[in-house]
């Protein structure tokens, strides 16, 4: 009788460590499930942030204002402007809005004449 009862402990016993073996393996895989699924998550977002780098770069038409207004490295800066899909990166700056042409250095007009200043316009003298 001792005998069978020992027997039956160490069964109880085997199947305890098997089903802990079972609950750790689960574990495990859940956890690389979520793991996975995060990494999913930030590689997104990073493809997200490079975009938003990448256009804040383009609109303002300087690296290095973007790199100190985002935090990031110029170098990092260039390498997402590089990297960065034209077609996308025009596409998500029209849906931001229209970007205003920045202001050409144009030539002073002189008086009575409409067009810029030339050459002639400013010599003052009689043509020959």
């Amino acid at each position: 009788m001792a005998l069978r009862r020992r027997q039956d402990l160490e069964l109880r016993a085997v199947r305890a460590v098997e089903q802990a073996a079972g609950m750790v393996q689960d574990a495990e895989r859940r956890r690389r499930e979520a793991v996975a699924r995060l990494d999913r998550e930030v590689g997104t977002a990073a493809a997200a942030h490079g975009m938003a780098v990448a256009v804040l770069a383009t609109v303002l038409r300087d690296d290095g204002l973007a790199a100190d207004l985002t935090g990031v490295d110029v170098t990092r800066v260039r390498a997402y402007r590089r990297g960065a899909d034209g077609a996308a990166v025009r596409a998500r700056i029209g849906e931001l809005g229209e970007v205003v042409p920045r202001r050409r250095r144009t030539a002073v007009p002189v008086p009575g004449n409409a067009g810029p200043a030339s050459a002639d316009g400013v010599s003052g003298g009689a043509a020959s």
